[in-house]
């Protein structure tokens, strides 16, 4: 069982106070862009495009520091030195590793709503 929070609070309701009225848009868009960023970063990976997978990667860590999600942004970070050093079963255990962070974010993301 997990020990870590997926998101850190502080930042997530920083970013709320900021956006106000747009924040569930926010959260809406960031899980929409980040379910479709690991559709493609599975095909980029398996057909071992690094260099897509370093642009996605950049973009998806960026987002995920926004809302608090810092080691999502982290296990993205590390995929994203694929571009670099193109290790296969690296880049593939880092996609499992972020599949795996992404539903732990999803689901705290899902209890908040609830209490909202």
């Amino acid at each position: 069982m997990t020990t870590h929070s997926p998101i850190d609070a502080a930042t997530y309701a920083e970013l709320q106070e900021i956006m106000a009225d747009e924040f569930g848009e926010i959260v809406e868009f960031f899980i929409s862009d980040t379910e479709s960023a690991l559709e493609i970063l599975q095909q980029c990976v398996d057909t071992q495009d690094s260099a897509q997978v370093g642009t996605i990667c950049h973009k998806l860590k960026s987002s995920s520091k926004i809302l608090g999600a810092f080691t999502l942004a982290e296990l993205t970070r590390l995929l994203e030195e694929y571009k670099d050093h193109q290790d296969q079963p690296s880049a593939s255990a880092h996609l499992i590793q972020l599949r795996e962070e992404f539903a732990q974010v999803l689901d705290w993301l899902k209890q908040q709503a609830a209490i909202a």
